[in-house]
């Protein structure tokens, strides 16, 4: 056992864990976040130094019997159809739409978003209403009446509970550490095994961390793929929440239509990831509301007025590296190849720092934290707390001394870090002067100075400087004034090549082993979970669907939402990519319709539709359902697959002259979950 692990044990006892007992507990490919693992392992291993088997077998009972495999989802749906009570643990979150008077439940598991909620509950668990809470609920089923639809119930609900946290008590015991052990003892409470970081690393790894402790930190971290860029913000805390794909102002900001707010005013960090596929709307709102936010912390949207908000924006993208293991382009500028949006100067310059990712290490079998740290829901926690906590912004004005920062944005974005730095590592306030300045000022000014740089290489009006601490470093001594870089006089010729890297296993799978595999079905069929993405692209009803449909010669698909034209469309390219090769092929699909008049203009549609494609060996019929809700496709050669979307997978393209339009691998999709399921074998069995 190391120093800095006796110590943690002598002052916090049971605020410690083993951080390798959740990937130990056999958690399989469960989708739950770290701090809610190690809270379920904490409860069952109590004060064992060890994961004993009787611990390991009572988790892996309660995760069968509370958190069941996504491919159970319909199974589950069933039981609660049938009358029955079902208990699971979830991510619940409640939504208030006054416009309607409605109060909804969010279940994501059954991608329920209309359940029912007492308000008794609500008022038990007020964090249902700000960023969800993960708990285990009853749930049931109340059967659709004359009054209106069916409805899922929660009956009851049993929040995650914290254990108690004196966060005075824990401030003050920080005094027991040497400045490295205490480093240390932060790195494997974030789950990163410390053996494998650098001194420099192990600061930059801590920097994920100050938009959770700061208010309004806003943070770029830019690094290839592999570094494990998200892992922090997914795992971390309950405060924070990550997004990725299409980002639009009403889910970011403020829903005038529901008239509910949007995360910025639900969470202390809303993280922004694979920002280099993000587009910004046509109307410029979205870019004008984040400059507004990001600059004096409010903003004002529909018939909401202003509305203030604490939330640090974290934007995390990926850049290629060149021979030399650096930025591709950082000579002319690490933001040439991104959205519009993410290149506008006055947008980056309200940007608190600039993580240089491409600095750490991939992720590896090694990385993953084998020692002793505080358990995920407590460090989080600690974080959220210390937020607010205006004496050491105090501190840092006492205490900071700056050279050419003359600029508000720079000041004030170097002292936010360094504060930021200071509750993290020094919680007691008590660094010495050089241990202020190396692990707290200089820091936060070499994430400020790379916001200014990539500035100066995009604009000329941005004057050249180099900042400078009362102590600099080497980063600081060793810095070369950025220089403004003419597009129109770029020679690609000259530029550095980019690197050939090798295959890497996905950062999420080798930290939490909790992701399943996003790959493309290539020769045969397999049972997987396909989660895309919103925003991305490569996905085809052919790539997606045509494997599982060789040798199928019945074909029923269950789609609601086959109503409106381009609905209907995309029913026609599914039946394109059957192949009636080996002979006929029948097509059933039940779905529905809003009124009679649908029903009736639909009906002739699939008539016509039938009638034309029997010459084509496809024998088309159809029925319509009040009560259907699933979506998915069952085939007689064994295998169905379940759809949360339906057929209705793709973004409405930007123009109707898009490529898009003949090729569907390059329409942009919608964040859909596919489950493919082998249910009998080839004999039928």
């Amino acid at each position: 056992m190391e120093s800095f692990e006796q110590k943690a044990l002598d002052n916090y006892g049971s605020l410690i864990i083993n951080k390798s007992f959740a990937r130990k507990a056999g958690f399989g490919s469960r989708a739950i976040p770290v701090y809610v693992r190690e809270w379920i392992v904490a409860h069952y291993v109590g004060d064992s130094p060890d994961l004993m088997d009787d611990a390991r077998t009572s988790i892996a009972d309660f995760v069968r019997k509370y958190v069941p495999n996504k491919g159970d989802r319909e199974a589950i749906k069933n039981q609660l159809y049938e009358q029955n009570d079902v208990k699971l643990l979830d991510d619940y979150a409640v939504q208030v739409n006054l416009a309607k008077g409605d109060r909804y439940l969010l279940i994501p598991f059954l991608d329920e978003s209309k359940a029912s909620v007492p308000p008794m509950i609500v008022r038990d668990n007020e964090m249902l209403l700000s960023s969800g809470i993960w708990g285990v609920g009853t749930l049931t089923y109340a059967p659709p009446t004359d009054d209106g639809p069916g409805q899922v119930i929660m009956r009851s609900f049993t929040p995650f509970q914290l254990a108690s946290l004196d966060i005075g008590y824990f401030i003050s015991r920080r005094q027991d550490f040497e400045t490295g052990e205490w480093i240390n003892f932060i790195i494997n409470s974030m789950g990163f095994n410390h053996h494998i970081y650098s001194e420099r690393q192990k600061i930059l790894l801590i920097s994920r961390l100050l938009p959770m402790v700061e208010p309004r930190f806003n943070l770029i971290e830019l690094a290839p793929k592999g570094t494990g860029k998200s892992f922090v913000f997914e795992n971390m805390s309950r405060y924070v929440t990550v997004r990725s794909g299409a980002i639009t102002a009403p889910v970011l900001f403020y829903n005038d239509a529901r008239k509910t707010p949007g995360l910025i005013t639900r969470f202390d960090c809303v993280v922004i990831d694979e920002a280099q596929k993000v587009r910004g709307d046509r109307s410029g709102e979205l870019t004008a509301l984040l400059k507004s936010y990001l600059e004096a912390g409010r903003f004002g949207r529909g018939s909401a007025g202003s509305i203030t908000a604490e939330s640090g924006i974290v934007i995390l993208a990926n850049i290629d590296l060149d021979e030399r293991k650096r930025p591709l382009h950082e000579v002319i500028g690490l933001f040439r190849d991104f959205p519009n949006f993410l290149r506008e100067t006055a947008f980056l310059d309200r940007f608190s720092g600039l993580l240089p990712g491409w600095d750490l290490p991939r992720v590896s079998k090694d990385t993953p934290a084998v020692c002793l740290g505080l358990k995920g829901d407590i460090f989080g926690e600690i974080l959220h707390m210390l937020r607010n906590d205006i004496s050491y912004r105090d501190f840092v004005k006492t205490n900071m001394e700056l050279e050419n920062s003359d600029d508000m944005r720079d000041s004030r974005a170097i002292e936010a870090g360094a504060t930021g730095f200071l509750k993290i590592l020094f919680p007691h306030q008590e660094p010495s002067e050089e241990d202020f300045y190396q692990y707290c000022v200089n820091p936060a000014l070499e994430m400020r100075q790379r916001v200014r740089d990539e500035l100066c290489k995009l604009d000329r009006e941005y004057l050249p400087i180099s900042m400078r601490s009362k102590f600099p470093d080497d980063y600081q001594l060793g810095h070369k004034k950025a220089q403004f870089i003419d597009p129109d006089n770029i020679d690609l010729a000259k530029l550095p090549k980019k690197a050939i890297e090798p295959d890497v296993v996905d950062e999420k799978i080798l930290v939490t082993s909790q992701l399943e595999s996003v790959d493309e079905p290539e020769n045969e069929p397999e049972e997987r979970t396909l989660l895309i993405p919103d925003g991305e692209t490569g996905h085809s009803y052919k790539s997606l669907f045509g494997p599982y449909l060789k040798g199928a010669r019945h074909i029923y698909l269950t789609d609601p939402y086959i109503r409106m034209e381009y609905q209907v469309r995309n029913l026609l390219a599914f039946i394109g990519i059957i192949d009636t090769v080996d002979g006929p092929v029948d097509l059933h699909l039940t779905s529905s319709a809003d009124d009679e008049y649908q029903k009736r203009i639909n009906s002739q549609k699939f008539d016509e539709i039938a009638s034309s494609i029997q010459e084509h060996g496809i024998n088309f019929t159809y029925e319509y359902s009040d009560t259907v809700h699933r979506r998915g496709i069952e085939l007689d050669n064994g295998w169905r697959i379940s759809i949360d979307r339906g057929l209705d997978i793709f973004q409405k393209p930007d123009s109707k002259y898009e490529l898009s339009e003949v090729d569907q691998a390059k329409k942009r999709c919608r964040e859909t979950e596919m489950i493919y399921l082998k249910t009998m074998d080839e004999d039928g069995a």
